[in-house]
């Protein structure tokens, strides 16, 4: 591109700005807005420090992450940065989609396992707290196995408490 062609590109850019991207947002904000008023990422974090910090996304900011992406985008786990990429995860979540990629997904995984019950259940009493629940009316029970959760289908599974409201 030379003379006028050039000129007419860079007026153009300099009056208009650069292109815009069409991402969709779905759910996302709402999303985000659950997650912030419930402390998902804060409870992780405080649960499940990382030792380092070079890492540019806390375990809490990636696993607000993928609950936002079970929620837009009912997937397997895999390739969560493909996902953030085409989605405006970056405007609503502040995570570069690079951030994102598989071996962080796992670390963040791994560091969520040990701690999990405790998350769920500071969660809860958030939730509890944050929407006004009538503890009266809820059951947590206790007995409920999630075989299909162990992989191996047919043997019993990790117990795992089940909450339900009730009616």
């Amino acid at each position: 591109m030379t003379g006028l062609g050039l000129f007419l590109a860079v007026t153009v850019a300099m009056d208009y700005g650069p292109p815009s991207v069409e991402k969709p947002l779905g759910a996302l904000p709402v999303v985000r807005d659950y997650l912030a008023r419930l402390d998902v990422a804060g409870t992780i974090d405080r649960l499940a420090p990382m030792r380092d910090k070079v890492n540019r996304a806390t375990h809490g900011d990636v696993i607000a992450a993928l609950v936002a992406n079970r929620l837009t985008s009912p997937t397997p786990l895999l390739h969560v940065e493909r996902w953030a990429r085409q989605w405006a995860v970056e405007e609503m979540f502040g995570l570069a989609p690079d951030v994102l990629n598989d071996d962080r997904v796992g670390r963040a995984l791994d560091a969520l396992a040990p701690v999990c019950e405790a998350v769920v259940g500071s969660v809860g009493a958030a939730a509890i707290t944050a929407y006004g629940i009538d503890v009266s009316r809820i059951h947590w029970d206790m007995t409920v196995r999630h075989e299909a959760l162990s992989g191996r289908a047919g043997v019993e599974g990790p117990r795992r408490p089940a909450v339900a409201a009730a009616g």
